[in-house]
């Protein structure tokens, strides 16, 4: 890796932990810059402006997602197991990355939903990309008899992403110490009573 690459990888590292704080709207240049140890202008000329600098911090939180949280569901027993597995990381997500703060993705979902632009499309197409994730784990666990056949997949799986938005609002706005612990009694309870077509 060049060291351009490195300064590169180094900010974008920075940037995740940024915006897992005060969101994509939170990603001012000058702060940043001097998080990193860099003037304003060093640090604009890696990126060119900030909307670059943003979809590039997006790209850094996938690639962390991916190997903090979906890559390591094929290390799980396959059916159920993966999905709970998966679950589980991404209600711990990004801490088990070691990053304090809130999903950078939900809380983007929020900043940018009626903002047209690349940073929405890309955000958009990561929530897709996962939405996929979840249904294949999902038909896995219900072919291995692991949920019931005629489980409404689409339903189950927007309930399954409603209670992790929910789990970000208690443990973030709402300071619940045992937010996590709800959520995952809830996930369980969805898990023994699947919607049915």
């Amino acid at each position: 890796m060049s060291k351009g690459d490195t300064t590169r990888a180094t900010i974008c590292r920075a940037a995740v932990e940024t915006a897992c704080l005060a969101g994509f709207n939170g990603l001012n240049l000058q702060p940043l810059a001097d998080k990193v140890g860099m003037t304003k202008s060093g640090l604009y000329a890696h990126f060119g402006s900030k909307e670059a600098l943003q979809l590039a911090t997006l790209e850094a939180g996938i690639e962390l997602f991916q190997q903090h949280v979906a890559g390591p569901a094929k290390n799980d027993p396959v059916g159920l197991p993966r999905l709970r597995g998966l679950y589980r990381r991404w209600l711990s997500w990004p801490q088990n990355a070691g990053i304090q703060g809130q999903c950078l993705f939900i809380s983007a979902s929020f900043e940018v939903d009626d903002a047209p632009g690349q940073l929405r499309d890309r955000l958009q197409k990561t929530f897709k990309d996962f939405v996929e994730i979840l249904t294949q784990l999902t038909l896995s666990a219900q072919r291995h008899g692991h949920l019931p056949v005629g489980t409404d997949i689409d339903r189950f799986i927007q309930i399954l992403i409603a209670l992790r938005f929910g789990h970000q609002w208690q443990n973030g706005l709402m300071q619940n110490a045992l937010a996590k612990e709800q959520t995952l009694a809830l996930f369980e309870q969805w898990l023994r009573q699947p919607p049915l077509k």
